[in-house]
């Protein structure tokens, strides 16, 4: 039995990654943007806890602890991992980097996939932890009502490509969209709508729009058994093999003729969405 502790922000885009670690023991989740900010107050709640491994789920803005209450906890309470799920978005180098050289933790972990960032030949670079868990019985293809569905965030607007993507095929009523949702407890029924699509669109540009990850969307989509649709370039292709796991798209009309070529081939998608998820549970 493990005890682990998770340091993380209130957001509920986390809340997934702590509930994975109960499985190996007791688990306590702090906010660490709760604490009224106090270096002090966290060390002592952590002390006390005495936790056998220390997660932190860090953020590149807002606020954070500091370089030296982290160096502490990772020499003085327990070893630190850093989970990072935009490593390879250029606004979170030099603060990868000062972590490293403060030995601020045992370990950083880029959960997106892409190995386009300062640490990583020293460093771990994995894809998003996912609790296979959370996902309901899959119904076969033949029974699935929704085609192709993205479910995510809109992105920020005009000039956003993934806007761009999502109006274009949405103006050709190609894509069913489920958005996203701040609140609480809404991870489960995510995963659930991903069972009833049988393809998943996914977009790989990094919030910033700077580089391209491995969302943790194609790890769900592939647990659900879909057919991923995945931007060409990104770096899902180190993981997986295109065109027998999943299939690129390099631009809308790609995309868009994809959907109309296996609309109604659910035998197709079926295969497809099989292997994915035989592959991810594999390994």
């Amino acid at each position: 039995q493990m005890k682990s502790l998770v340091l993380s922000t209130s957001s509920n885009e986390t809340t997934k990654y702590s509930d994975g670690l109960k499985r190996f023991g007791e688990m306590l989740l702090l906010p660490y943007d709760q604490l009224g900010h106090s270096d002090s107050l966290m060390y002592q709640r952590i002390k006390e806890f005495a936790p056998d491994i220390i997660v932190y789920i860090g953020q590149r803005w807002g606020q954070t602890p500091s370089i030296s209450a982290l160096a502490q906890l990772n020499h003085k309470i327990a070893p630190t991992v850093h989970i990072c799920s935009d490593a390879a978005d250029p606004p979170w180098h030099d603060l990868l980097v000062a972590y490293h050289y403060a030995s601020a933790f045992t370990l950083q972990v880029a959960i997106d996939g892409s190995r386009k960032w300062p640490l990583a030949d020293s460093q771990m670079t994995a894809l998003t932890p996912v609790d296979p868990a959370t996902f309901p019985p899959l119904k076969p293809h033949s029974e699935r009502p929704v085609i192709c569905g993205y479910a995510g965030n809109p992105g920020s607007g005009n000039g956003s490509k993934r806007t761009g993507m999502l109006s274009a095929l949405l103006e050709k009523r190609l894509i069913d969209l489920r958005i996203r949702s701040n609140l609480p407890f809404t991870y489960e029924s995510y995963c659930e709508y991903l069972t009833h699509c049988r393809m998943s669109l996914n977009i790989a540009h990094s919030g910033t729009e700077a580089t391209m990850q491995v969302k943790g969307r194609v790890v769900e989509s592939g647990l659900a058994g879909c057919v991923l649709l995945e931007t060409k370039g990104a770096p899902t292709s180190d993981w997986f093999t295109p065109g027998v796991d999943y299939l690129e798209y390099a631009d809308q009309f790609e995309a868009e003729k994809i959907i109309r070529r296996l609309e109604n081939e659910p035998a197709g998608t079926q295969a497809m969405g099989d292997a994915l998820q035989a592959r991810l549970l594999a390994e």
